[in-house]
Formats: structure tokens, C-alpha cells, sequence
């Protein structure tokens, strides 16, 4: 049978993993089959959450928390999540409706073109609120969306000029959300452009125009491939791989799914394993799965990461405020407070079946020590079934992706 640790690193990776994981749910599969496998999923196509109410922005959160821990989620959903804290927006700018029609927009574009997901991100309704492109008019035109267009979502720093934010900001503009006409987004040429502009060393006429000059970039493929090689692989990628990556995905014509498909294919996906910290969403997710109950959604908050409501432009920072000592805290407590009803381990090694269950096939001796210890002396089965859950999960190695 493959290493057990190698399958579930490359699971947690290419899903969320929302599931009990048993050693042998995947039988025989080779590794690189098993890509393959998850590579070919179909996307989800979930029914929509009514809305209306005083409740929207739980019921929107709610929704697609029960969607991603859904066991047949897999990479295009990943990839939903991916685009979300990328191109980023949030219910602090906008009302729920608009932001679910920003995700639908992520969903029909999460392994598709690049190009035409962000021409489509250019004119969305929650994304002209959240950078303040809504109303911008072409004599006083706002940065904002120029900026963090070139900056965060396409560019990357130093691959552009004040000068090329300035232009792109004319470009932008004329776009507005008529609130009195269903929020459909409309362009007003009266306050749009009038005239061409020198953006990234071409002559631009309008925002579609400038989508192109940005996608058409030399940066753009490298900085996106990075972008998307990080959140699987858990590093950035060095020049040669960044270079190979970025290649694949412009011949591609900036094709998300071929992209997506390099880097997972790619050695260094399977040679680097809890590397990085589970983000919270990621954490919540596994836990719900492993002690088999819908947690309430607003420990996320605590926790630093809630879904439609990204800190910044920037989206969530990553790396160690999900190891910090108060995310722990959460963890421990989410843990404790609901592992009592969890399924009773009905296994003569109980320690070995709780931490297959989690897919944690790669423990420290200190783990393992402190499970065994924790349940000596504990004669209910059905206690130390609690108790084994919520130590799991409160694990370090939980926290790990």
C-alpha cells in the first residue's frame, strides 16, 4: 500500500479534506494517480441560499462552509477559495446578494482563463464597492482598483509605474452599480474615458483594453503562477520553477487548470509536507470532519478568518498568527467543546484509529506519547473516544497542512 502520509499531504492540499480519513479510503492508488484523480473531479454546482432576510450575512457564510465541507469538494472548489482570498472583496463594503454574486462569478471561473476571470472581477458589482471603482469618473478618477489590480491580483510589485496607476485609474473609470435597477453594474461614457492613455508601454483606450495590457504583461504569468505554486506547495517557488511554471501557463493563453495541473504535477509538490499551518478555514474544516458535527461558524472569527470577510485587499496573511498562542487557545477550546458527541472508537489500538481518522500518519513521539498517557487508566471506551477527538484536533500536527 503507498505511504499513507504521502496520499493524505496530497488530499489536505487539493481539497479541504472535510472528511474522516481512514488509511485505506483510497485503496492502492499510486501518488501521481491519485493527482490525477482529484485533478479530473467534477466542480460542484450547489443550489443557492435564499436571501431576504436579517440573516444574510450568516446564512451566506453558513452556506458555503457546509458547501466546502461537502467529501465530494475538491480541486475546482480549492481553487473557489484560492480566487476569493486573491481577488478579494468582503461583506464590510458590500450587502451579501453582491457578494454571492461575486462568488458565483469565482465559481464559473475558479479553473478557467485568467484573462477572463479578471476582466469579469474589473466590472463586479462587490469589487467596484470594496476599491471604490463605483461612480469613479474619468476627471477625478480613484487608484484604488489600479493599484491593487497590478499590485496584488496580477503584477506584482515594481512591475509597474505611479505612472501606469494614474493611467489605469482614467481607464477604470465611467463603471457604476445602479442600486435603483437590480445593482446591474453599467458603464456611463459621459465619466469614462475620452481618450487614450500610455499604460504599461502601450496606448489604451478602456478597461477592457488595460485587462489586456496587465494579462499580456511579462509578469503576470510568473506572478500568478507563484501565487497559486504557494498556496499548494507551501513555499515560493525558486526562479527555475517560477520561470517553468509561468511558461506552461502563457503558452496555456493563462489557462487556470492547466496551470493548476503543472503544479501539483511538479515534484516539489510531493517532496514538501507539513510545511505550512492549516489557515483557520482549512483547520475549522478538518475538525468538523473528524468530530463529525456542524460547528458553529463564528469561531472563525476569533480564529481570524472568515469566509466573505477577507481583512483587507490583500486577503488573509498566512503563515504563523495561525500557530499563535491565541489561535491555539481557540483550537483547544473548539476541541473540548465538541468532541462529546463524537462516534465511539470500536478498535483495540484506539490511539492508532483516532490519528488515522485525522490523517495524521506523521506524528512526534511526544504526540503519541501524550495520547497514550491521556487514556491509561480511563476504562470507558466511550470516554476515551472523547477525549482521543479532542486531543486529535487539538494536536500540533493538526494544525499542520
Amino acid at each position: 500500500m503507498p505511504d499513507p502520509a504521502l496520499i493524505a499531504h496530497i488530499v489536505r492540499r487539493m481539497t479541504f479534506a472535510a472528511r474522516p480519513f481512514p488509511a485505506d479510503e483510497f485503496g492502492e492508488i499510486e501518488p501521481a494517480a491519485l493527482i490525477e484523480q482529484l485533478l479530473g473531479g467534477s466542480p460542484l454546482s450547489p443550489d443557492e441560499p435564499e436571501l431576504g432576510t436579517d440573516d444574510d450575512y450568516s446564512v451566506l457564510i453558513r452556506w458555503w462552509l457546509d458547501i466546502m465541507a461537502r467529501p465530494d469538494a475538491g480541486i475546482h472548489e480549492r481553487m473557489v477559495w484560492f480566487w476569493h482570498g486573491h481577488l478579494t472583496s468582503s461583506l464590510d463594503r458590500t450587502e451579501p446578494a453582491l457578494m454571492l454574486r461575486q462568488h458565483r462569478l469565482l465559481r464559473e471561473h475558479a479553473l478557467g482563463n485568467f484573462r477572463e476571470l479578471l476582466q469579469a472581477m474589473t466590472i463586479d458589482a462587490a469589487m467596484l464597492h470594496w476599491l471604490d471603482g463605483n461612480y469613479s469618473q474619468s476627471w477625478g478618477p480613484n487608484e484604488n482598483f489600479s493599484r491593487e489590480v497590478m499590485e496584488l491580483f496580477a503584477l506584482g510589485r515594481g512591475n509597474y509605474t505611479e505612472a501606469d496607476v494614474r493611467a489605469g485609474a482614467y481607464l477604470f473609470s465611467g463603471w457604476y452599480v445602479d442600486g435603483e435597477n437590480a445593482n446591474t453594474v453599467t458603464f456611463d461614457p459621459d465619466n469614462g474615458p475620452q481618450e487614450p492613455r500610455e499604460f504599461l508601454g502601450r496606448s489604451v483606450t478602456s478597461a477592457t483594453e488595460a485587462i489586456d495590457a496587465i494579462c499580456d504583461h511579462e509578469a503576470c504569468a510568473s506572478y500568478v503562477a507563484g501565487r497559486v505554486y504557494a498556496s499548494f506547495v507551501g513555499i515560493e517557488p525558486d526562479d527555475d520553477v517560477r520561470a517553468s511554471l509561468a511558461t506552461e501557463f502563457r503558452d496555456s493563453g493563462l489557462d487556470i487548470a492547466t496551470l493548476v495541473a503543472s503544479v501539483v504535477r511538479h515534484p516539489s509538490f510531493l517532496e514538501h509536507r507539513m510545511n505550512r499551518p492549516r489557515t483557520a478555514v482549512e483547520f475549522f474544516l478538518a475538525a468538523r470532519a473528524v468530530l463529525e458535527t456542524r460547528l458553529d461558524h463564528w469561531i472563525l472569527d476569533p480564529m481570524g478568518q472568515v469566509p466573505f470577510r477577507p481583512p483587507n485587499v490583500a486577503g488573509w496573511p498566512g503563515a504563523a498568527r495561525w500557530l499563535s498562542s491565541g489561535a491555539v487557545f481557540t483550537k483547544v477550546q473548539l476541541a473540548y467543546d465538541n468532541s462529546w458527541d463524537t462516534v465511539t472508537i470500536d478498535s483495540d489500538e484506539p490511539v492508532d484509529a483516532v490519528l488515522a481518522k485525522a490523517g495524521l500518519y506523521e506524528v512526534s513521539p511526544e504526540t503519541r506519547s501524550a495520547l497514550v498517557d491521556a487514556i491509561s487508566g480511563i476504562e470507558s471506551r466511550r470516554d476515551r473516544s472523547t477525549l482521543l477527538h479532542a486531543l486529535a484536533v487539538a494536536s500540533p500536527e493538526f494544525s499542520i497542512a
